[in-house]
């Protein structure tokens, strides 16, 4: 994300990053135990008839076994290497908190990422578009289907089960429970009375077309009045963004104040879906020319940062309401992600490519909450994810980067994490409860809200006194930060590397996101699942 740090990536372009070429992987069959042991039995009967039974024979037995256990020992435990994997792209640097993301990617014009993907549209007599058929351009490859090797199939199914821990519902929101949850875990009345006034801000900066923008300058109920406009030009990802906060505090279009904002915005990313033989594509379009009298080109500009936060808002809105206009949309834009998941399990800013951390957690998370509202998300799709994290984690899963191993990238350190814990980690995993040592040893970030995102997230859902020890010192200077003056009254903008493309809609956002951790999502941990 330009705004999303790309550990900083693109909004929604770091939070969750940068694709890499995947090379293709070995089978990695296993071999058990019995049939190894009778390759050893013909080997076994020559040394005995060779020493006619003395003593030698026990050792050179002995040799032959322990040989033997090495050589199978390295076929089902491969060993750890310290080079990255072939298919991963270089980073940018290896510095601590240094962007891997391509900034030249961005146009200055618009902050668009350069990575688009053409649709040619036949239109009908009546010059419908909506009701237009699509061809799929030749040049589009999509990602092959491949069941998961023996390997990664033991380990997700031991480890990285998406349901494997009950917590993680959206019970929290419901009106009854929300306000409990937040007094007895950590929030206060003034937290709360600063995300209220953070969704007013956003309600008042609705556009009349139900979406919102980074850009607060075309704002009409604005127009500048807010300073730290941004200026990236996506819009799926700042009105998903916007929905997510009405969601997480338990509004929908059906309950609370903001039911025809939250409807308008639903009905928004409606309209700018695409069916696609791929799914239903969530990232912006521009009519590009017309071809042959009746075929329009339609470009899709924005990238997968858009989509995975569009389609995580259509997933949370249907779960919580069983809307039942929305679950054709919402299943729509989950196959989209299924389908543009690379066959090495991450996701980047086009589909089908080589996955980075920053775009891939938005869309782990996405598919965890379609799974709220029972849509369909094949299994073999949290096998690849699985493998990707394991692909980029450093000390056994503690620490993970951008595009490949490291220990330096403290927000994709948190990101995986996180996703780790989505895929079924368990509570007392112990390079989960390494990985939040060193989180516990930071205070939250006065620069990065990214970071601090993500991080509060992992701390709340783990509990503890590491979010003990986190929770009053980001909740108070989110509290202590918010504006109180004039238009800019209920926003926050804080100043980073990736709230210039964001601005303040972006910092708004995430800071009220931040505050809502307390009942957004119930903690993954627990043993039952709130009722009454």
């Amino acid at each position: 994300m330009n705004p999303l740090p790309a550990e900083n990536p693109p909004l929604l372009s770091e939070p969750p990053s940068a694709l890499p070429e995947a090379a293709s992987r070995a089978s990695g069959e296993t071999v058990s135990s019995a049939a190894a042991s009778e390759s050893l039995l013909p080997a076994q009967s020559a040394l005995r008839k060779k020493s006619f039974g003395q003593p030698i024979s026990l050792l050179a037995s002995a040799a032959v076994h322990g040989l033997a256990l090495v050589l199978l020992s390295l076929l089902l435990f491969p060993l750890p290497s310290d080079r990255p994997q072939a298919w991963l792209a270089g980073a940018l640097s290896d510095e601590a908190e240094t962007l891997e993301l391509d900034v030249n990617e961005l146009s200055s014009a618009g902050g668009e990422l350069s990575t688009t993907q053409d649709y040619a549209l036949e239109l009908p007599t009546s010059e419908n578009l909506a009701n237009s058929s699509i061809v799929e351009p030749s040049e589009l490859v999509l990602p092959t289907t491949t069941a998961p090797s023996n390997r990664s199939a033991s380990l997700t199914d031991a480890m990285s089960q998406p349901l494997a821990s009950r917590g993680g519902g959206l019970e929290g929101r419901k009106a009854r429970n929300r306000r409990s949850l937040a007094l007895s875990s950590g929030g206060t009345s003034e937290s709360e009375a600063a995300v209220e006034r953070g969704l007013a801000w956003l309600a008042a900066h609705q556009f009349d077309d139900g979406g919102w923008r980074f850009d607060l300058e075309s704002c009409p109920q604005c127009a500048g009045a807010c300073r730290n406009a941004g200026f990236r030009s996506s819009t799926t990802d700042s009105t998903g963004l916007a929905l997510l906060c009405f969601l997480g505090a338990g509004y929908t279009q059906h309950e609370g104040p903001y039911q025809e904002t939250i409807a308008n915005g639903l009905y928004y990313l409606q309209q700018k879906m695409l069916l696609t033989s791929m799914g239903g594509d969530l990232r912006d379009r521009s009519v590009l020319s017309e071809q042959q009298g009746n075929v329009l080109v339609i470009q899709k500009n924005g990238d997968m940062y858009s989509h995975g936060i569009a389609t995580l808002a259509l997933c949370e809105a249907y779960a919580m309401s069983h809307d039942e206009r929305f679950v054709g949309p919402a299943q729509e834009a989950v196959d989209f992600i299924v389908n543009a998941q690379h066959e090495q399990g991450g996701w980047r800013y086009g589909p089908g490519e080589p996955g980075d951390l920053s775009v891939t957690g938005w869309q782990i998370t996405a598919l965890k909450s379609a799974l709220h509202g029972k849509l369909k998300v094949p299994r073999h799709v949290w096998y690849r994810a699985a493998e990707f994290l394991d692909s980029v984690q450093e000390d056994r899963g503690a620490t993970y980067g951008y595009l490949k191993p490291t220990s330096k990238k403290r927000t994709m350190s948190v990101v995986g994490l996180f996703s780790r814990m989505m895929l079924g980690w368990p509570h007392d995993h112990r390079p989960l409860l390494k990985g939040i040592a060193r989180i516990s040893d930071q205070a939250p970030h006065q620069n990065h809200m990214y970071f601090n995102y993500y991080a509060s997230q992992v701390l709340r859902h783990h509990g503890g006194s590491a979010w003990k020890r986190w929770n009053p010192r980001m909740r108070d200077y989110l509290v202590e930060l918010q504006a109180t003056e004039g238009h800019e009254t209920g926003s926050w903008y804080i100043d980073e590397d990736w709230s210039n493309p964001g601005g303040r809609l972006y910092t708004t956002t995430l800071s009220i996101l931040t505050l809502e951790v307390y009942y957004r999502y119930m903690p993954m941990y627990q043993e039952a699942f709130l009722e009454d």
